[in-house]
């Protein structure tokens, strides 16, 4: 990586550049006028005038700070700077000329304003040759700032703060915020300008800068993250310091630079979502039908959107929850010339499924209806397995029966090496989800594998939202208590893209897929900066209390197990663990008498059957 010049070293180039140049303008302004006259230059005094000129526009620059603007990103402020430091390095030389060289004999009296306006002119035409050069543009030297508005400090790498107040000076909305600093996140050039905007310098030194700000506004303004790329450990620095000092902290939308949005809990995950590669999606998806169960929860509402914009023939929404359905329902309405049908139903109710496949003929299939919360699970173990393996092993078999091209999962990282009843039925599901795909060549069955979900229903962030907006106390489990995390987008967007993968492979041949989900977050740490967020100091104004782990949860969770090993696929931080399952032939076998002994409520039954199917687990809460 190249060395970046310190910024102090650039100002003085910047400096000698234009007195070299101004001395230059001078001079020849001198000669055109004798030659002109066809008269000798009296006592040398072109070459004085030219030094002083010169040496007046070093003592002006190094006054007025002419010299701090970086030159690609000149703005209309940088240029009035230069006009007033033009002016009054024109003015100064004749002035020490008639006080010091004979009262300026032979000193053109337009010499100051003919080499003002030249000199101005090549200054101007420098920056905006590397104005153009970098940019393609010179349209902002032009374009003046409007000072009525609310103070405002912008976050980003150079580039990504000058083309952000580029975008808002063409743009025709009417501004909301006057930029008054910039915090450079990469880069050398604190003390400079960017587009006449002061560079502040890093993070440290923004509460200085607030401060005085405040002073002359009467108000703090606002800062306003303008980098999309910010790691983890920026943005919870940035949270911080906004929470401390009381100022609001903003975003760019993702996608729109014409909108700000508060920070969320995504911003804190510390990973950019994967950018997927979904042409293979559209082609599993374009004009197929595609039946969604659990399609009014987080994963399945999301999976819908994303389908719906892929040109299904017909989607088959199905979920056991009215207020749910209704909700996607309301939500795919809006969509203009997308066929879908929304049906009320219970995965493990047969019968219903049977007849919704019948009438719906599905060829995709999503399986996102599960229970997944970990403690109420715990003490509904019996639900959990009727639910989580009753329900999958249900559209399993009518996935087959109605011969769907393709089946798929929703599973997660409790799933691997389980110590709870949620965990342990999932890891049967995936079971079935393998042996069905070695069993039955028809068809092609896999399952997606992925941490925490942010903001899904039941998940710790609405909780810990729901706590601070009470007043506290924030509960956490354990202090040292970790969990990947990933937004909804980017958890549907996984699902839809291990399916067309898996689509890709011969059908006997299943797999689990894992997305590279980065570090996992540390709970407490989460909990500290969502309080931080909402304008609170955590320990001060919102407590956080210390639970214990509930039963059934991990202290750190793992997305693979020991004896799995992960390949990668030909897209970029997605693998796939395809692993065999011990006689997948007797797998549906065992399975029976798991959901035969749950149907009879008979928890020896249940445990014995768990035991054999799923040996790692240990049951405790309600079989034990």
């Amino acid at each position: 990586m190249a060395k970046t010049r310190a910024p102090w070293l650039t100002k003085l180039l910047v400096t000698i550049y234009d007195s070299v140049l101004g001395m230059l303008c001078m001079y020849s302004v001198m000669r055109i006028r004798y030659i002109y006259e066809e008269k000798p230059v009296p006592e040398h005094i072109d070459i004085w005038a030219s030094l002083l000129f010169g040496l007046a526009c070093l003592v002006v620059w190094s006054l007025t700070r002419a010299n701090k603007a970086v030159w690609r990103f000149t703005s209309f402020d940088d240029v009035r700077a230069l006009l007033g430091a033009v002016t009054l390095a024109s003015l100064l030389t004749p002035v020490v000329l008639l006080l010091f060289f004979s009262r300026a004999e032979g000193f053109p009296r337009s010499a100051p304003f003919l080499t003002g306006a030249l000199f101005f002119l090549m200054l101007i035409a420098s920056r905006a040759a590397v104005l153009f050069y970098h940019n393609g543009d010179i349209r902002t030297l032009f374009s003046p700032v409007d000072e009525d508005k609310p103070p405002a400090i912008l976050i980003g790498r150079s580039q990504v703060l000058h083309d952000y107040m580029r975008d808002k000076a063409q743009n025709k909305h009417e501004e909301t915020y006057r930029i008054r600093g910039l915090i450079e996140t990469g880069g050398g050039h604190k003390g400079r300008s960017i587009r006449g905007v002061p560079v502040i310098g890093n993070l440290s030194d923004v509460r200085g800068v607030v401060a005085n700000i405040e002073d002359i506004h009467g108000a703090k303004p606002t800062l306003i993250l303008v980098d999309t790329s910010t790691d983890r450990k920026k943005a919870s620095e940035l949270v911080k310091l906004a929470s401390t000092m009381g100022a609001s902290l903003v975003r760019i939308r993702p996608g729109r630079q014409d909108a700000l949005t508060p920070f969320e809990a995504a911003d804190l995950i510390g990973r950019s979502a994967k950018a997927l590669d979904m042409t293979p999606v559209q082609r599993m998806i374009a004009n197929k039908r595609i039946l969604i169960t659990g399609a009014g929860g987080t994963i399945g509402s999301e999976l819908a959107r994303q389908i719906a914009a892929f040109g299904p023939a017909h989607m088959i929404l199905v979920d056991g929850s009215e207020m749910n359905l209704y909700t996607i329902d309301q939500i795919l309405s809006e969509y203009e010339d997308l066929s879908y049908t929304a049906y009320l139903g219970d995965v493990r109710d047969e019968v219903h499924m049977d007849e919704i496949f019948d009438n719906e003929k599905p060829q995709v299939i999503l399986h996102a209806a599960a229970l997944k919360h970990v403690p109420l699970m715990e003490a509904n173990p019996i639900e959990a397995i009727l639910t989580n393996v009753g329900g999958t092993k249900t559209i399993i078999k009518m996935a087959m029966k109605y011969k769907a091209e393709s089946f798929t999962l929703i599973s997660t990282d409790k799933a691997v090496e389980p110590n709870n009843i949620m965990g342990a039925s999932k890891r049967i599901a995936e079971m079935l989800t393998m042996a069905t795909a070695m069993n039955e060549a028809d068809i092609s069955a896999s399952a997606v594998r992925f941490g925490n979900v942010l903001a899904s229903n039941g998940s710790v962030v609405p909780l810990f939202e729901r706590q601070i907006e009470n007043g506290g106390p924030v509960t956490v489990t354990h202090k040292d208590a970790t969990r990947f995390f990933m937004t909804t987008g980017e958890a549907a967007s996984l699902v839809l893209q291990a399916a067309a993968l898996n689509g890709g492979q011969r059908k006997e041949v299943s797999a689990i897929y894992v997305l590279d989900m980065g570090e996992p977050v540390n709970i407490t740490r989460l909990a500290r900066q969502l309080i931080r967020l909402r304008g609170f100091v955590p320990g001060r104004d919102i407590k956080i209390k210390f639970t214990g782990l509930r039963p059934g949860e991990k202290l750190t969770e793992s997305l693979t197990g020991e004896e799995e090993s992960l390949e990668t696929t030909y897209v970029k931080g997605i693998y796939r663990f395809t692993g065999q399952v011990n006689d997948p032939s007797s797998v549906g076998r065992r399975v029976e008498k798991l959901l035969a002994a749950s149907q009879k409520r008979d928890r020896v039954g249940v445990k014995k059957a768990l035991a054999g199917l799923v040996p790692e687990f240990e049951p405790n809460g309600g079989l034990s």
